[in-house]
């Protein structure tokens, strides 16, 4: 990338065919910085124009060109190519990962490594996604085959951009498929270097475009457009409907990992330092952005004022600052926008009578850009506003219970079902909550999951289909039934 030294700002190009270009209608847009809160990139805004471009880009490289038609170990040494130059650049696409989100420098380059290894797991995983063979005797003979589904329209947000890009293009690229890749608007600065480093890996023309530009206009065109076989969207629940709705004329392939309201249950013989410790880092990492975030905290009530005074000590040590200070635990929200957004939910919460016991505000010290405090509400009932709506900020809301039944109820009145956790060390009831809470992703004694290794995706509105793992190569890859007759 170039950096434009009259204004000092990045500049951004589209990645079409191989090549960085202009917008055909030569408009821009500023990329902003949300721990300043002041433009920092200047971003080639992509038209409808654009998207043609790009398709038929893709369109020619899949129907006509060699990489869908190459060995799938063949595509693999590309794919791994593309994590080394992941690895060999962590610091620098780390680093404008931290200033066009806002997130903690440590975290932005640990998320590109974690890409990289996405695609270390896809390079090894094309060749060994199987078809089958179904006995019919000996006068015949019958198979399937695994084929790749083709021209991939992938919208991915502004949370983790860079990882989550890595997310769909891995599997897509390994299965053989050719494909556009939509950046959020708040975050579009990395995505040109992912289309980079795909065509300085050996990806040939064509196989990957990225298009910048307002979700609104180029997303639903996308996936409305009549050359596109698949679109991926991550993202808010209610653009995921409006994109679902816009592929129904061309009966499009759709997968959609959407929003969260996940259940954090810690049980009164729970490991409680290790809960409190995990509970605070579930809610408020990312600055609470994140679709899988323990932002419902059920409480047994045995257990309850205790573990209250262990959240509030550790969320007062989880440190909210300049993203690129070692020390940083936590950063700004995205934007103004945003930090309206839950600083408005907050009010919400307290007008419903639910107590903050910390934060609610924004942090005295940090008067430039959209930080928000770490803020935890007390005493809440499950049918709060707070406890229902996925806020998508650093609010955390802490609900009492009484009983496994009681816990397992609450926790699946919800609209989502992406994640959740409980915590107990009587093995059979937190095998039965992790059972019973419907929900597509449950952790025992812990926040975290399989990774790259599992299937990651949401029951109910949390979403449609299971990226990683190789679920992944599903979403990108159709069956072929072949029947021989031999008689």
């Amino acid at each position: 990338m170039a950096v434009d030294t009259a204004s000092e700002l990045r500049k951004v190009q589209l990645v079409i065919a191989g090549k960085l270009v202009d917008a055909a209608e030569g408009e821009t847009f500023e990329s902003v910085n949300p721990a300043t809160g002041k433009a920092w990139a200047t971003i080639a805004k992509a038209s409808n124009e654009d998207v043609d471009r790009a398709v038929a880009a893709a369109r020619k490289a899949f129907d006509e060109g060699p990489w869908p038609r190459m060995q799938p170990f063949a595509r693999g040494r590309v794919l791994a190519k593309m994590a080394d130059l992941m690895r060999e650049r962590a610091d620098e696409i780390g680093e404008l990962e931290a200033q066009d989100t806002g997130k903690p420098l440590a975290r932005a380059r640990g998320e590109i490594l974690a890409s990289a290894m996405v695609f270390d797991y896809y390079a090894g995983a094309g060749d060994k996604f199987f078809g089958e063979t179904i006995p019919f005797g000996e006068d015949a003979l019958s198979m399937t085959l695994r084929e790749p589904l083709g021209v991939c329209a992938q919208i991915v947000p502004w949370n983790f951009p860079f990882m989550m890009s890595a997310w769909k293009l891995g599997p897509a690229l390994a299965a053989g498929c050719t494909l556009i890749l939509k950046p959020a608007s708040n975050t579009p600065v990395t995505a040109q270097i992912l289309g980079e480093i795909a065509y300085e890996a050996g990806v040939p023309e064509g196989v990957v475009n990225v298009l910048p530009g307002p979700g609104g206009q180029i997303g639903e065109y996308l996936a409305s457009h009549p050359l596109i076989d698949k679109v991926a969207f991550t993202g808010e629940t209610e653009t995921g409907a409006k994109i679902l709705k816009a592929s129904a004329d061309t009966i499009k392939k759709v997968s959609l990992e959407l929003g969260g309201k996940s259940p954090n249950i810690v049980f009164a013989d729970a490991d409680m330092e290790k809960a409190a410790a995990a509970a605070v880092g579930g809610a408020f990492g990312n600055s609470g952005q994140v679709c899988t975030a323990r932002t419902r905290l059920f409480l047994d009530k045995g257990q309850y004022d205790n573990f209250m005074n262990l959240i509030v000590d550790q969320t007062e040590s989880f440190k909210v600052g300049d993203p690129m200070a070692d020390d940083t635990l936590m950063g700004p929200v995205i934007s103004d926008a945003q930090w309206e957004r839950v600083n408005a939910y907050v009010e919400i919460g307290r007008n419903e009578g639910a107590e903050v016991v910390y934060g609610g505000a924004r942090p005295s010290a940090l008067n430039d850009g959209y930080f928000y405090q770490p803020t935890i509400f007390a005493q809440a009932s499950n049918d709060m506003r707070i406890a229902r709506e996925e806020i998508f900020g650093p609010v955390l809301t802490v609900i009492p219970f009484d009983d496994v039944d009681d816990v397992i109820k609450m926790a699946n009145q919800n609209d989502y079902g992406l994640a959740g956790s409980v915590w107990s060390q009587d093995i059979n009831k937190a095998l039965r909550v992790a059972k019973g809470v419907r929900t597509g992703m449950m952790s025992v004694n812990g926040s975290g999951s399989a990774g790259v290794f599992g299937p990651f995706g949401g029951y109910k509105k949390s979403g449609i289909g299971r990226e990683l793992g190789m679920h992944g190569l599903e979403l990108y890859t159709q069956v072929k039934s072949i029947h021989i007759d031999l008689s």
